[in-house]
């Protein structure tokens, strides 16, 4: 999966972060879960959020339940390929409409300026 954004997206990617959950991260155990071991063997740094601090995830979260109510609750797909060309049209229209926490920019606008600035 990180392999198909990474060559979806055109580069590399340095970093992941996520929360500490058991799908992430296998502390109790003292060894590595399947998630850690391929950001290792992809050479990709992993950031875990801190312990006891939920808000930092508060953008996240609340990106998904934006998404879950105006996209997964309203649609029922026929096949995974229905979902998928769906999911774009809808990623398409959200990545296109500004948000004051970037500025009154849109989030595509601040990813293409970002690519400008890199090259």
């Amino acid at each position: 999966m990180l392999k198909t954004l990474e060559k979806d997206f055109g580069f590399k990617i340095k970093t992941v972060q996520t929360d500490n959950g058991k799908e992430f991260c296998n502390d109790r155990e003292q060894k590595k879960s399947a998630f850690e071991k391929t950001l290792e063997y992809l050479e990709i740094e992993h950031i875990r959020t801190r312990l006891y601090f939920p808000w930092q995830n508060g953008v996240v979260e609340r990106s998904h339940k934006i998404d879950n109510e105006l996209f997964y609750s309203k649609k029922r797909f026929k096949s995974g390929e229905e979902m998928y060309k769906s999911f774009q049209r809808y990623s398409i229209r959200t990545n296109n409409i500004a948000r004051k926490v970037l500025a009154f920019k849109t989030p595509k606008e601040m990813f293409d300026e970002y690519f400008k600035r890199a090259a």
